[in-house]
């Protein structure tokens, strides 16, 4: 096991968008090493899969929580949950996200988007985590340590026409973790964002063209972002780190 995991032992971390991609994979990795994670995601039977393959996988202790990342209260129900089952909340990673034509069916170019899916797509990807920091953040406040690791995109520097709020959203994060470190290093407390390129976490992302000729795997990204949670990256404050294989290099 890699120096900087054996830190995550008898750690609590809260990810959103557990029940799949790179929110299970980091699930995952963190119970192997020992933390307990509380497991946060809308689809409930997938939540329930997730944590016997989380579980299955390490000694760390396991709590699911069905959420809506769009409402606060579940956010706080979550948060709640983490503090009455460990004492404490150390790490948050709001991995739930989508690129909202794609997640609401619905391929048209911005100006015949239904506002439901616009709403859709600021809700899910900049208020989901500004919900989850908010409702996490307080207990952080009160141990006086703690990290919130936002997860961006290479579309929050690029923009796309179909789904611009994915984009706009994507960057706001990354300004967001500024206010976030504002507010809370003097308190001891952390974030930052990383943005990925594509990942390999459905097969349509393998053919997004980068410098490197492939998309980044979900393990790659995982183990970049518990590396800047750790002690190893304690100078990661505010910042977002792109690791996208050089596909913003070659972009236009």
């Amino acid at each position: 096991m890699d120096r900087h995991l054996k830190e995550y032992k008898g750690k609590t971390v809260v990810i959103t968008g557990a029940a799949s991609g790179m929110g299970l994979c980091a699930a995952q990795t963190l119970c192997k090493a020992g933390a307990s994670v509380v497991l946060c995601d809308i689809n409930a039977a997938a939540l329930k899969a997730a944590a016997k393959t989380v579980a299955a996988a390490g000694a760390g202790a396991v709590f699911t929580c069905v959420t809506d990342v769009r409402r606060y209260e579940d956010a706080a129900k979550a948060a709640r949950l983490a503090v009455r089952k460990t004492g404490r909340i150390d790490v948050l990673l709001p991995f739930a996200g989508g690129w909202e034509p794609r997640m609401r069916n619905s391929l048209k170019p911005f100006y015949e988007q239904p506002l439901d899916v616009i709403d859709w797509g600021v809700q899910v990807n900049l208020m989901g985590p500004v919900y989850f920091a908010r409702a996490c953040m307080p207990q952080m406040i009160r141990q006086r340590s703690g990290v919130i690791c936002c997860i961006g995109s290479i579309d929050g520097f690029t923009g796309d026409g179909q789904g611009p709020m994915y984009g706009a959203s994507k960057s706001g994060l990354f300004t967001f973790v500024k206010g976030l470190s504002l507010a809370g290093a003097e308190h001891g407390v952390r974030a930052f964002c990383v943005a990925p390129g594509p990942v390999l976490t459905r097969p349509g992302m393998a053919a997004m063209k980068t410098l490197l000729g492939r998309a980044s795997k979900p393990q790659e990204v995982v183990d970049l972002i518990l590396y800047l949670c750790s002690s190893a990256g304690a100078c990661a404050v505010g910042s977002t780190f792109l690791f996208d294989c050089g596909r913003l290099t070659m972009k236009p």
